[in-house]
């Protein structure tokens, strides 16, 4: 039990660190680097979100056949490290976007091979608890990151960055000093066995659209609301950060209550409402920052509760459709959806205020949840009548 707390720590210090970059993109790209696009601005996000997607493929390919994982951590932690300070240094913004995709690489890097080392020490009898114990460390890294990124930008631009260096530094001493080899090695699936098995089990595509699209706006969402805040509201970064943290709030609270109903009562009751429910907020966000920033906490406290509705229904439905044996394989799919979705997020965001407004931009957001449940229901339905018409 112990080294698995000790995991958990290194995953919160580890997701901490880019969390806290969330809240002043504002300061730290439109006004240093005088970027007058939020598209332009979007792809600091979008290139954090495909180093993630790819070196998570590369570092799955190298853990396999070189099976070392501190080695990993410490590599990744260091480097990490590394380009976050580069990144408070550099006066080029293509060059800036060079140094997050490699910071995104390492990061992923470590915090990969961590989740990994928790599988690896863990059996039939202990392996859900220690992955809950683990997903708790990283929600609350997820949560907290925002808030503590919004109090550190109230300090100064270059505060957060100059705190993901020492977090990254922090995980590599405790890692040097703390993290042991694990005696057994689990492998990891290869991206073709993750493509492979949609072929072999098509529910599968399923929760994977579900994800993509639950992604998609978590990835909006981090670069449109702390800008609209901004440029609606004249809000200030530490009020952004809180207003991300109560976003994230009831979806991290929400996580076990609804997974557990969820068994009880089924994963598309949950899925259908939290969409629903998702969607129709997703739809007024623009008009409530016209109200008053007050109604707009409350919508996004709102935002929160409809995507806590949808994502462990989902993660669920990997186990309902395909065989025990097939878990993983299964997982590496739906993270792979989710990883795409999460790159395509800032992009549309980025793209769609760029042509429109905050309003539009929301409002076409809501759409695509609308759209993605449509063609869900739309595939179940084709499913049933084709399982009908076998019997």
């Amino acid at each position: 039990m112990a080294q698995i707390i000790v995991l958990g720590i290194l995953v919160y210090l580890t997701i901490l660190a880019p969390a806290l970059l969330h809240t002043n993109q504002y300061e730290f790209i439109i006004e240093r680097f005088q970027i007058d696009s939020i598209f332009l601005t979007s792809f600091f996000d979008t290139s954090l979100y495909l180093s993630y997607l790819i070196g998570g493929i590369i570092t799955a390919l190298i853990s396999n056949r070189l099976k070392k994982r501190k080695n990993f951590v410490l590599i990744g932690s260091l480097f990490s490290a590394s380009f976050y300070f580069l990144m408070t240094i550099t006066q080029d913004y293509f060059l800036l976007l060079v140094f997050r995709f490699l910071q995104g690489f390492f990061t992923v890097l470590c915090w990969q091979t961590l989740m990994t080392l928790t599988l690896d020490i863990s059996n039939n009898k202990n392996r859900g608890r220690n992955m809950g114990v683990f997903g708790i460390f990283l929600a609350l890294a997820m949560g907290s990151g925002p808030i503590f990124g919004g109090i550190f930008a109230q300090i100064g631009v270059l505060v957060p960055y100059y705190s993901a260096v020492i977090l990254s530094l922090c995980v590599l001493l405790i890692s040097f000093f703390m993290l042991q080899e694990p005696e057994n090695i689990s492998s990891i699936p290869s991206i073709s066995k993750n493509l492979k098995i949609l072929v072999d089990k098509p529910k599968l595509i399923i929760p994977g659209i579900f994800n993509l699209v639950d992604r998609l706006h978590i990835g909006f969402i981090l670069l449109i609301l702390p800008l609209m805040l901004q440029l609606e509201l004249g809000v200030e970064p530490g009020l952004r950060g809180m207003v991300l943290g109560l976003f994230a709030t009831p979806f991290i609270l929400l996580q076990y209550p609804i997974g557990n109903l969820s068994d009880k009562y089924g994963r598309y009751k949950f899925l259908i409402v939290g969409s629903i429910f998702t969607a129709l907020m997703l739809m007024v966000m623009g008009i409530l920052a016209q109200i008053g920033f007050l109604i707009l906490i409350v919508g996004f406290i709102l935002l929160g509760i409809g995507n806590g509705l949808t994502g462990p229904p989902a993660m669920a439905l990997v186990g309902d459709v395909i065989d025990p044996a097939e878990n993983a394989l299964g997982m590496g799919f739906f993270n792979l959806m989710g990883n795409i979705g999460i790159i395509i997020g800032p992009l549309f965001g980025g793209f769609l205020v760029d042509s429109t407004n905050f309003i539009i931009t929301f409002f076409l957001a809501g759409v695509i949840e609308i759209l993605s449940l449509s063609i869900i229901l739309t595939s179940l339905f084709w499913i049933f009548n084709q399982n009908k018409s076998s019997l």
